[in-house]
């Protein structure tokens, strides 16, 4: 549903570069890509300094998609670099109600933010909060639980009761989701004139409980594509540590030049606070898309991050300044 929320890429729309199901029978259906990239990286943080590349296989996800006719699932199994084996991304099962609204129930995508969590659906190699080596991630990604939406032409409604709303991963906004119910909400409009507004939220209710907000604007016109960003979050941690407090925003254009490729200029930040230690980040991103098929798509990207730590006194030690250069060729394959 994430994907019905944010308006289509120009570049996607000009082109013809998408996925297209492979038909099984009447009732399954399968789509899929493989993701993969060159990546050379420099990060100078602390004094110490870093280079590093990789040429490497990012993901294969596989989508198995089922019909039958109210109910309809999803399951998709995935590969990504550095597991030993794949993982269920996502499985779920939907149930069209007689008014056209939607029951979903099991493992799916937040309905938050504006950028897809799939590489098919992003508009440059990387993704805004992403910022190599810095280790910040603030996406909560996937849920498990029940959802509930409302589509129309124009509007967009929807409200979900999962097992948690962040992510358990170290790097990542919130608690250990230890006894914990998560819910969230979010809502989008077309508003006309080539502009969509969305605002949601989320929350945790746990012994280290979170909350995010989240709004974006988009417009869109003729071959040039706007988006604007604003995230507020709060996580609370375990006894005796302070609480963490994020602030973190974009500004994207995208250009389609052509009918088979686009630019795209994007300009992240984030702002960490913990305590007494404030750590603020600013990404800058510049990447080219260029389809070479209706089913392969290139990409090239070059990133830079600059961040500042400000310590009151010398009791915490977070992070440390720094500045990192990520340069990013991707060649993404769909079927």
């Amino acid at each position: 549903m994430k994907n019905k929320i944010a308006i289509a890429s120009a570049f996607l729309a000009a082109s013809s570069f998408s996925m297209g199901e492979i038909v099984v029978n009447e009732f399954l259906s399968f789509e899929g890509f493989v993701d993969s990239s060159y990546t050379h990286t420099d990060a100078d943080a602390g004094g110490v300094n870093e280079s590093e590349n990789s040429f490497q296989v990012d993901q294969v996800e596989i989508s198995w998609l089922f019909n039958f006719d109210i109910v309809t699932a999803q399951v998709d199994l995935e590969y990504e670099e550095g597991s030993d084996y794949g993982i269920v991304e996502q499985a779920f099962v939907n149930y069209a109600l007689s008014n056209g609204d939607v029951v979903t129930a099991g493992r799916y995508a937040s309905m938050l933010g504006f950028e897809a969590y799939e590489p098919t659906g992003l508009y440059q190699y990387s993704t805004a909060y992403d910022i190599v080596g810095f280790d910040i991630d603030v996406n909560s990604e996937y849920v498990q639980g029940v959802k509930y939406t409302r589509t129309t032409d124009t509007t967009f409604f929807g409200i979900s009761v999962q097992d948690q709303a962040f992510a358990t991963d170290p790097n990542r906004l919130g608690g250990d989701g230890d006894g914990s119910y998560g819910v969230e909400v979010a809502g989008s409009m077309d508003l006309g004139n080539g502009f969509t507004v969305f605002a949601g939220a989320t929350f945790e209710d746990a012994d280290e409980a979170s909350e995010l907000y989240n709004a974006y604007v988009t417009y869109e016109t003729g071959a040039w594509l706007f988006a604007a960003e604003l995230n507020l979050g709060e996580a609370e941690q375990a006894a005796g540590a302070d609480d963490i407090e994020l602030t973190s925003g974009l500004l994207m254009a995208n250009y389609a030049y052509s009918d088979v490729a686009s630019v795209t200029a994007r300009l992240s930040l984030v702002e960490l606070e913990q305590g007494n230690a404030d750590l603020d980040v600013t990404k800058y991103t510049l990447a080219h898309n260029y389809a070479l098929s209706d089913n392969l798509l290139l990409v090239t990207e070059i990133s830079h991050a600059d961040g500042d730590l400000d310590i009151i006194d010398d009791t915490v030690d977070l992070f440390a300044d720094g500045d990192a250069t990520q340069v990013a060729v991707e060649l993404l394959f769909t079927f």
